[in-house]
This record gives C-alpha cells, structure tokens and sequence, in this order.
C-alpha cells in the first residue's frame, strides 16, 4: 500500500503526495498545500497531478500547475493571496483557451482555502496520515461500513469495535483514500460521518 505523506527535500522544496498523485506534486505555497490536502480528501476528486506547460500569452496564464481530474473534468488549480480581477472579455477568453487544452480553470483565494470548518478539519485529518491502523481494526472498520453504509465517527465505533482510536484510524483511512469523511459542514468530531469510497 502507498503511503501518503509529505516529503521534505534537502534543498527546502515540499512536495505533496497522496494515493491520488501520480507522482509527488510541487507545493513550496503554503496555500497551494492546504488546498491540496483538501482535494486529496474530496471525494469528487479522483487524481491530482502536476503538468508542466506552456505560457499563453493572450490571456496571460500559465499552464503548468496542479490538474485536478473530478468527476465533473480537468481542472487548472490556481491558487491566489487575493483572485485576479478580470472582464467578462478576459474571462471567455481564458475560459476558450483552457478549453482548447482541454481544461477549465479552478481559482482559489486564501479566504476560501482558510474557510472552517474545511481548513481545520482537513489540516487535522492530515496530522494522524501516520497513525498506524493495524490490519485487524482496517477489517473491522471495512466490514462495519459495508454492512450498515455511511454513519458517524461515534456508531463506527460502537459497530466495529477497533482496539485502537476510530477517529484517528478514519484520518489515516481518509488519506490513504481507503474512506472519506464528510468534513465540509461541521467539526470533525464523533459525529462526522463516514463511508467507503463506493457508497457516496
């Protein structure tokens, strides 16, 4: 099984990796990392990989950067301090060119990407990618999930009974992208719900 993590290079540079990178992914921005870690729990997403491509000079964009394959398309990630603001000319003419690539653009401030509970639950999901679930409690959770579906952290725990910690054992499952949490509407917690990959 991979294992997810970040990976600190001698020279400074962070990268991001996670079962749905192809390869490790460029991620020196701290902003770009948050939202990274977001999308690698976002089940609508189903890779994540770094491109390198040409500048367009009519509009202005670069890209090389991050691509999110969703369930909805490919997507440029762009992430700003504050989004650039653009006429309706520029935009159609960005949107046709990211079309003629086969692309659409995906831009994210630092507002959204820090938005809670998304921003916290997702940065404490990521600091248990480590805790190690040992293969009983991986069985007992699976089977739990199979037989009764999507349900909170707290009934997960009463069904399957795991030796070890139930939320930190889900954190891992979630970034090893064997489980996803709902951790877009209120604080991971007991009552987060859970489900495997295939029941959402």
């Amino acid at each position: 099984m991979r294992t997810t993590q970040f990976i600190y290079r001698a020279t400074g540079s962070v990268f991001f990796d996670s079962p749905k990178c192809r390869a490790a992914v460029p991620a020196r921005d701290p902003l770009l990392k948050y939202a990274l870690q977001q999308a690698s729990l976002d089940y609508a997403v189903r890779s994540i990989r770094h491109q390198v491509g040409p500048q367009l000079d009519c509009p202005r964009l670069s890209l090389a950067g991050v691509v999110l394959d969703r369930m909805d398309g490919l997507f440029l990630l762009k992430v700003h301090n504050i989004k650039p603001q653009r006429s309706e000319r520029d935009r159609a003419a960005l949107e046709f060119a990211l079309r003629c690539n086969g692309l659409r653009l995906l831009e994210r401030d630092a507002r959204e990407i820090r938005a809670d509970p998304l921003f916290s639950n997702a940065r404490q999901v990521w600091e248990h990618e480590r805790y190690d679930v040992s293969l009983l409690d991986r069985l007992r959770i699976s089977a739990a999930l199979a037989e009764y579906g999507p349900q909170s952290i707290r009934d997960l725990e009463a069904r399957s009974r795991p030796e070890g910690n139930v939320l930190a054992a889900a954190c891992a499952l979630a970034c090893q992208n064997l489980l996803t949490l709902n951790i877009q509407d209120s604080p991971l917690g007991p009552l987060t719900v859970v489900a495997a990959n295939s029941q959402w």
